[in-house]
């Protein structure tokens, strides 16, 4: 029997805890999937540095998609703002699409409406972390059968993605107007 001190909740969290080295905000969300736990979105105002947020989840992994093998997505986001729904949007994005959508690096997802008030951006770009070194990010034991891997999102317009599926994912973020976390930036067009 397993200890209850070591859930994979509990080890995520510690290993979150060596990261970051500072106390969260956890904004919850309702499970949508009936017998699954909630998601939480964990929110770290000033990460890397002063002005930035970095906000994880917890509760994507949880549920199983075809596409995944020995690991897992969390998803995460690192933003230069302090407008909160950045971190909070995760967490619904998770709920949401778990089991449905396998958060493969290179998808989109066009979020269909303004996800902050400090920015017109209403779609992301999934790929891998830049905020964190490869062992903060990649092979996260949990104590369960696969392992977790935190899984980014960036913040782009609906209106880029057009513009992204011609130019491919490294010519789009190799663009001048492309900043992984300035959610004010100029828009990526193909003229």
């Amino acid at each position: 029997m397993k200890d209850p001190k070591e859930t994979a909740v509990v080890k995520y969290l510690a290993h979150l805890d060596k990261i970051f080295q500072r106390e969260p905000e956890f904004f919850r969300n309702e499970s949508t999937i009936e017998g699954v736990n909630d998601v939480s979105a964990i929110v770290y105002r000033d990460y890397p540095t002063i002005g930035y947020m970095t906000a994880v989840t917890y509760g994507l992994s949880l549920v199983e998609h075809p596409d995944y093998t020995d690991t897992r997505p969390e998803l995460c986001i690192c933003v230069e703002s302090d407008e909160i729904n950045w971190g909070i949007v995760i967490g619904h994005i998770a709920n949401h699409l778990r089991g449905k959508y396998p958060f493969t690096y290179g998808f989109t997802i066009d979020f269909k409406s303004q996800v902050a008030k400090d920015s017109e951006m209403d779609a992301f770009l999934v790929f891998a972390p830049t905020v964190f070194e490869r062992e903060e990010w990649a092979g996260i034991d949990v104590g369960e059968d696969y392992k977790i891997n935190l899984t980014s999102l960036y913040p782009i317009y609906a209106s880029e993605l057009e513009a992204y599926n011609i130019m491919g994912i490294e010519d789009f973020w190799k663009h001048p107007n492309f900043h992984p976390y300035n959610v004010r930036r100029e828009k990526v067009s193909l003229g």
